[in-house]
């Protein structure tokens, strides 16, 4: 064995601080997707919440014939709909248990091949719909500033409830 030189050593120490900090933002990054508020339809009340489990657990029972839906152009549109809510949430959490058991990979100095690959599949595959549906929403939010109307209650009493 070889001794390393003073320069190597501090090297290799802010390499191991910057993949220990990489992967421990990664496991705080995916615990904060699984509790922060996804979608919801409000007359949810078998499992209430917005977190990622009570709203796979709505859109996995969810019938399109329910009254919830009942504003829906047809029966077909709203299954569909929520079809593919529940295909992206199934994603989601597919991607987040892959994370979670591959997370390390990110930390350790050596990385066999296939937990390399299973962090590409987790990282990779299950966010990559979720994030795209993300930079819609965001960009498309910013775009809607333009059309923002400060006056709604006066421009379309009929939304007012009492």
């Amino acid at each position: 064995m070889t001794r390393l030189n003073p320069e190597e050593l501090e090297r290799r120490r802010r390499a191991q601080l910057g993949r220990t900090i990489t992967g421990i933002s990664a496991l705080l990054l995916m615990i904060l997707s699984a509790v922060l508020p996804n979608i919801m339809v409000q007359a949810a009340t078998v499992l209430p919440g917005r977190s990622l489990i009570p709203a796979s657990h709505f859109f996995l029972i969810a019938n399109p014939n329910a009254e919830a839906f009942s504003g829906a152009k047809s029966v077909a549109d709203a299954g569909i709909g929520i079809s593919i809510t529940y295909l992206g949430l199934a994603f989601q959490q597919v991607g987040l248990l892959t994370g979670l058991a591959s997370f390390w990979v990110l930390i350790v100095d050596d990385v066999g091949r296939w937990t390399r690959r299973l962090v590409m599949v987790s990282g990779g595959y299950a966010w990559v719909p979720t994030l795209f549906a993300g930079l819609i929403m965001v960009i498309g939010g910013r775009l809607a500033r333009k059309r923002l109307v400060m006056t709604w209650y006066w421009e379309s009493p009929e939304i007012v409830q009492p």
